[in-house]
């Protein structure tokens, strides 16, 4: 009695995974660096002329989708003068290119594995 066929189910060769950690954890790693800019601010504000030292806070690659503004207080600190905002399709943006990349790279990997182990003829 012959055997039945196979069923076809997605594998993916070990060297491709260890590249696709790699190219994920730098995805993650670029979305939650920080970065930071301080300006001076000045402008009208409670009935007087102020100056003011701002600090901003942002986060996301290759969009921010992440924005948190301080302002230096009276006592040195740094106080929230906008609320944080985060931007949701900007989110989902990110993560589709970040799927895409992965998607990229895994392609690539196998590609060029299978053309290799063609040239050898297996």
């Amino acid at each position: 009695m012959p055997e039945p066929p196979r069923r076809w189910r997605f594998q993916i060769h070990l060297s491709t995974a260890i590249v696709l950690m790699f190219v994920a954890g730098g995805l993650i790693w670029a979305n939650v660096t920080v970065t930071e800019s301080n300006y001076t601010s000045e402008g009208f504000k409670e009935g007087r002329w102020n100056k003011a030292e701002v600090y901003d806070r942002m986060y996301g690659w290759p969009d921010q989708f992440w924005q948190e503004t301080l302002e230096r207080g009276a006592n040195g600190e740094y106080v929230p003068v906008v609320p944080v905002r985060y931007r949701r399709r900007i989110i989902v943006r990110n993560a589709l290119v970040a799927l895409a990349i992965l998607f990229v790279v895994w392609f690539l990997c196998e590609w060029l594995i299978r053309r290799r182990a063609a040239r050898k003829g297996a």
